[in-house]
């Protein structure tokens, strides 16, 4: 399997994790020493997991996944806090998540050109 599929899959699996509340997964998908780049997060595993661990379950639809060398983004709704949100991730040679950044933008009732933020149009 080509590394891009293999760190798609490794995305689907955090996305997974999220959805079942689950930050015990991500000690198989994310290194111990990552690095974060949200300013309301720190870096490491053990705090990636202390942030999400109040979270609870994340309900989120993934939109689309793009996949290029060593990096994923993923174009997302996290329904919970109303955010449409692109993420994206670093991967090791072995398959894991080593750095992450991500744009986060609040999902309004309307917008002027009428489009959602989420459909592509045909």
């Amino acid at each position: 399997m080509a590394d891009t599929e293999r760190n798609k899959q490794t995305v689907a699996r955090l996305f997974d994790a999220f959805r079942a509340g689950d930050v015990d997964a991500f000690d198989e998908l994310i290194v111990e020493d990552y690095v974060q780049h949200n300013p309301q997060a720190d870096n490491g595993l053990a705090a990636v997991k202390e942030f999400f661990r109040p979270v609870g379950p994340v309900d989120v639809d993934v939109h689309r996944v793009v996949a290029e060398g060593d990096l994923v983004a993923a174009h997302s709704n996290y329904k919970n806090w109303n955010m449409a949100a692109v993420d994206i991730w670093r991967f090791n040679d072995e398959g894991k998540i080593i750095e992450h950044w991500d744009v986060l933008q609040e999902i309004p009732a309307e917008t002027a050109s009428g489009n959602d933020m989420f459909s592509q149009l045909s």
